[in-house]
């Protein structure tokens, strides 16, 4: 009788340890399940939830986040003659700002800050974020296609961006041609150990021969200048060793747009 009791209590004891065994295999189960929807890729091509958008900028695809709260509003920059208006759901507007004869003009864009295929904020080196634009009329100045932006002060990096209650009204449309001409300069700071590079645009040719510490302006000699009608262009440029292109750029009337190859 007593054999038998012990045997007993063997068999619960072992019955007990069998269904531990079994929930701790479940329960790892589960999470597994849970950690493999917790590490999905984002990707471009993919239907992609909020706030997460496919931004196409500077010739490639990207993921990007709309939920930077620190950006939503409007950003001036007097220095670069461009404000910009932020809105929540990643879409936006930069405004050119009159110029010359020019009477300015809008371009309608999608943005968003870029992120690491976890959905995690790409940062640079020094904890900024990047904020990628895409024009949705026309071809988005190059200049500003990728911008520099650190949210815990707020500041931009490289242009002199500042909050502001709105962008200035213009008479210009988006992204068309006014008629009159522009002018656009390619420089580089060094010959990139390649001579002499060539650039076309517009089925017109110029040569770099010279190279600059700092950004030259408009017609300086041993840079690559031309003077065309206000609208969109796809240049290329090439030398002994590398190439550019083709780039979309936009020339506005009356304005001189520096393009530096490096």
């Amino acid at each position: 009788m007593k054999n038998l009791i012990i045997n007993t209590l063997s068999i619960k004891r072992n019955l007990v340890f069998l269904f531990l065994v079994l929930l701790l295999i479940g329960g790892c189960e589960k999470n597994d399940a849970a950690n493999s929807e917790e590490d999905k890729v984002l990707t471009c091509g993919e239907s992609l939830s909020m706030p997460f958008q496919c931004i196409s900028t500077s010739g490639k695809s990207t993921v990007a986040t709309t939920k930077i709260p620190e950006l939503i509003g409007c950003w001036d920059s007097d220095d670069f003659d461009f404000c910009v208006k932020y809105n929540s759901d990643g879409t936006g507007l930069i405004t050119y700002k009159p110029s010359g004869l020019s009477p300015g003009s809008t371009q309608r864009i999608k943005w968003g800050a870029m992120v690491k295929s976890n959905g995690d904020l790409l940062l640079s080196n020094v904890g900024t974020i990047y904020i990628a634009h895409e024009s949705l009329e026309g071809s988005i100045d190059p200049q500003i296609a990728l911008l520099s932006f650190k949210q815990s002060t707020k500041q931009w990096y490289g242009f002199d961006l500042k909050s502001v209650g709105k962008c200035a009204t213009v008479s210009g449309g988006g992204g068309g041609s006014t008629g009159g001409k522009g002018s656009i300069i390619f420089w580089t700071k060094t010959d990139l150990g390649c001579g002499s590079i060539s650039v076309t645009i517009n089925n017109q040719s110029g040569v770099i021969n010279k190279y600059f510490n700092a950004s030259p302006a408009c017609g300086t000699s041993g840079a690559a200048n031309f003077s065309l009608p206000a609208g969109n262009y796809t240049f290329t440029a090439s030398c002994s060793k590398y190439k550019w292109g083709p780039t979309s750029v936009t020339i506005s009337e009356g304005q001189c747009f520096k393009m530096e190859l490096h």
